[in-house]
């Protein structure tokens, strides 16, 4: 697999490319040059219970513009809400997260809160499962509110959105 988003410039939907690619910071981030902070990243998060494997949001990309097409992707963007406080778009189609990763909204299977008390401060996340033709991964979605009726708000509003049933 190349090691950056490659698209034909001269092709009739560079400019889409271009505006995924800038989005989702893809060459960005997994050019040659910009491995060292892709390893800077995946160091600072080991900690962390879940994280996103950083090539597999390239990959993820990859294979959802190959399989859907670029109209589609770039025409969800355009026309994405923004999730209050957060870098996370939500679309018909597609979730994306600026400068991190993209998922179809279908392939996300569950969303819950993940607490993480490996800080100084208790703090909330909200995380969701996803499979698709890339794997299984689990992402983090936002940064959830630490008063709990207010948390589970956020997260019954980001369900709603998705379109995930509420769990018990």
């Amino acid at each position: 697999m190349s090691d950056k988003f490659v698209f034909d410039k001269t092709s009739p939907d560079a400019d889409k490319y271009t505006e995924v690619d800038k989005f989702l910071q893809l060459t960005e981030r997994f050019c040659k040059k910009g491995i060292g902070s892709i390893a800077n990243k995946v160091a600072s998060k080991f900690s962390r219970k879940n994280v996103s494997k950083p090539m597999s949001a390239l990959k993820r990309a990859v294979n959802i513009i190959g399989a859907d097409g670029i109209d589609t992707v770039y025409d969800d963007l355009m026309h994405c809400s923004k999730l209050e406080r957060s870098d996370v778009y939500i679309g018909a189609k597609y979730l994306f997260r600026q400068g991190n990763y993209m998922c179809r909204l279908k392939d996300i299977k569950k969303c819950y809160v993940y607490n993480s008390d490996n800080t100084e401060d208790i703090a909330y996340f909200c995380y969701a499962d996803i499979s698709d033709e890339t794997g299984d991964e689990t992402l983090e979605i936002r940064t959830l509110s630490a008063l709990k009726v207010q948390r589970q708000l956020q997260l019954d509003e980001l369900r709603k959105m998705i379109g995930i049933k509420e769990e018990e």
